[in-house]
């Protein structure tokens, strides 16, 4: 009954409501950590798991693992594995980055030093690498993906070398062999597929990839939602194009990851600016509007059927959410929000949803009866709130409010008049 009133509210603000429930009722948030330095600040349960490989100084790529042939540094990922184990968490690591004296192009420019980018002149090289790790942490790491970011340079121009500036066939081959090398001596870990980044640009990317037989190699398929207009309805379409893909190439059957995604966030540290001048990270925003922006595409990533989401990033001082800022001490809102999303969404099935920018209304089920609603954009009155069986307002600073003690006014400023999400607990 309460489900019905407060749906017949929320309808009349004009939202459609569309979505079928979603199978999988837990909800997984991750976060990229650079730095083995930054543990002492995670707060177990803060999220579900962290992917790691880059960090400058603190960095775990196989170049600074293997600085020499044969010989092998673990000393900062065995950190990170030891205390991910510590917070009961999983670890994503991301293989790749050659170094100099393994890669087929040692002076070629990259992101990560000289000749990084490219593959291995010996094929052999990557397999032992892959190997040492993968028998070293077994059972310590559960999931492996390959490579950050490639370019594919016969889908797309390549404007860099970027992260990975091999053939495409030689970026299957990569797959392959760490596919074989990994299941050989931990079967249980999985396989992600190199995940591409560009919006439309990261689904050519990907798709041709997969033409080339790449999935057959992966237990998940990895791509980075990065937005240019920071909306909920470029991320819907993108979520859209990519699940196209991966049907037309047969892997639709794969689990869907997004293992980087993040805003520019001025509170995240000093002097934030923009990365570009236009499209993806040309925008700084707010910590209130990025914690607002996190929600949305969390719960539309959830309706989507996103397995996996892995926010950019734990200790990043422009990106930065689960750190606290080091000028004030305390967690920006982004932060805080993303820890309120854990509690919003999980162990719960969104119902009847249709995720927009502007508004949604979304039913939550916990053991198929309706535990909560979010919302945005729906004007809602204090007593229509509690005549819907309303008991909380919950908020994405972690504020937990009794709807007795609520009026108009008091609603509107919490909410910003009901722009930002707020979870009805009912």
């Amino acid at each position: 009954m309460r489900t019905a009133i407060i749906g017949t509210i929320l309808a009349l603000t004009g939202c459609v409501v569309t979505t079928p429930p979603r199978a999988e009722a837990d909800l997984f948030l991750g976060q990229h950590i650079f730095y083995a330095s930054s543990w002492p600040s995670v707060q177990t349960g803060y999220f579900d798991g962290v992917r790691v490989w880059s960090g400058t100084s603190q960095s775990a790529t196989w170049r600074d693992i293997e600085p020499s042939s044969g010989n092998f540094n673990f000393s900062v990922l065995d950190q990170h594995v030891a205390q991910a184990q510590a917070h009961n968490m999983t670890l994503m690591y991301t293989l790749g980055q050659a170094p100099a004296w393994a890669s087929a192009r040692p002076e070629e420019s990259a992101n990560m030093g000289l000749g990084a980018a490219a593959e291995p002149g010996d094929m052999s090289l990557w397999t032992r690498y892959v190997t040492t790790v993968a028998t070293r942490y077994r059972g310590q790491i559960s999931a492996y993906e390959i490579m950050n970011e490639p370019r594919i340079p016969e889908a797309i121009k390549p404007y860099s070398p970027g992260f990975f500036s091999g053939s495409t066939d030689s970026l299957v081959r990569m797959t392959q062999l760490a596919h074989d090398a990994i299941k050989a001596v931990d079967p249980a870990a999985k396989v992600v597929c190199p995940p591409m980044d560009g919006g439309d640009l990261g689904v050519k990317r990907l798709e041709y990839f997969l033409s080339h037989g790449g999935g057959q190699y992966c237990d998940a398929i990895g791509f980075h939602f990065y937005l240019k207009t920071q909306t909920v309805a470029e991320f819907n379409t993108l979520l859209a194009s990519v699940k196209a893909a991966m049907a037309r190439q047969g892997v639709a059957n794969l689990p869907l990851w997004d293992t980087e995604i993040g805003v520019l966030v001025q509170q995240s540290g000093t002097n934030v600016v923009p990365r570009n001048a236009s499209g993806i990270l040309s925008t700084v925003l707010d910590e209130r509007d990025a914690a607002a922006l996190m929600l949305k595409i969390v719960l539309a990533s959830q309706v989507g059927g996103i397995a996996r989401t892995y926010w950019f990033a734990h200790d990043s001082s422009s990106m930065g959410s689960t750190q606290p800022n080091k000028t004030i001490g305390a967690l920006n809102l982004l932060g805080v929000g993303y820890i309120q999303a854990k509690a919003w969404l999980n162990d719960k099935q969104p119902q009847n949803c249709t995720i927009g920018d502007q508004s949604t209304d979304c039913t939550l089920l916990k053991n198929n009866v309706a535990a909560a609603r979010i919302s945005w954009g729906n004007t809602l009155s204090a007593v229509q709130l509690r005549q819907a069986g309303v008991r909380e307002l919950w908020l994405l600073n972690g504020q937990h409010l009794p709807m007795a003690s609520m009026d108009d006014g008091s609603l509107a400023t919490l909410s910003r008049n009901f722009t930002d999400p707020v979870y009805l607990a009912l």
